[in-house]
């Protein structure tokens, strides 16, 4: 089954898991509108084959100015099938740390930003329709360090099972998906940061992560975007209000 009329937006889709998620769903046929976090980033994701092949539009726009938002939602004439909230950025900053807090910044992208986007363009998604938010296992675990990155995610779960019980009705459903360690580019660096505070090689590191997880690896972008392509399709009309766990909570104090 192709989708080739419904028409999908993807934030945070030039790099990582939003990229592949945009690659998969250019896969089966959706038509793409990408949004990126500033026009260097946009500038790059047009340059992607991905793009030219499917005429993708990309958009940049920041999901931590308000005006920005409602501009771009106020602009946004077509209709949607599906909205994917994929953006987000992690900062740590303990409770007793001293120096500039990210508190503010990072609620502002990971959860004002997809709760003031999703209401711009509710109007605008299709009955039935799709609401995918990409939270993360640190929106059901605590993490020492975490403080600001843990209450954006666990908000956006707590937005998503709302936001089910509201639209349910109408025919739109809205999922999270909750993935743990993911082989991006930015998850190698986190390893190759948090091994050294340990004085531990990467590569032990990586093997005291893995070893209480299902498959004794990192999930790949590409099977996060397996879970959101298939929450996107009619085969997940049944299904609303979930958060969907990939593997195992891993927890490091």
């Amino acid at each position: 089954m192709t989708h080739s009329k419904k028409k999908v937006l993807v934030t945070g889709a030039a790099r990582g898991i939003g990229l592949s998620i945009a690659k998969t769903l250019a896969a089966k046929q959706y038509e793409l509108v990408l949004l990126t976090s500033n026009g260097v980033s946009a500038d790059a994701l047009r340059r992607e084959l991905l793009v030219e092949e499917t005429k993708a539009t990309v958009f940049p726009l920041d999901l931590s100015d308000r005006d920005a938002i409602a501009d771009f939602a106020a602009e946004w004439t077509e209709p949607l099938w599906g909205l994917v909230n994929n953006a987000g950025i992690c900062k740590t900053f303990g409770i007793q740390d001293v120096g500039d807090d990210p508190f503010n910044d990072v609620l502002a992208t990971n959860l004002e930003g997809p709760y003031r986007l999703t209401r711009g363009l509710l109007s605008r998604i299709e009955r039935p329709g799709r609401i995918v938010n990409v939270a993360s296992q640190l929106g059901r675990e605590g993490r020492a360090g975490y403080s600001a990155y843990c209450a954006s995610k666990f908000g956006l779960i707590g937005m998503t099972k709302c936001w089910a019980k509201e639209l349910g009705a109408s025919g739109i459903t809205v999922n999270a998906v909750c993935p743990g360690w993911v082989g991006t580019e930015m998850s190698f660096k986190d390893v190759d940061r948090m091994a050294a505070e340990q004085g531990v090689s990467a590569e032990r590191f990586y093997a005291e992560v893995c070893d209480p997880l299902e498959l004794k690896r990192f999930n790949t972008p590409e099977e996060v975007a397996n879970l959101v392509a298939f929450l996107l399709s009619e085969d997940a009309s049944g299904i609303t209000g979930r958060d969907w766990m990939m593997q195992t909570v891993w927890n490091q104090q």
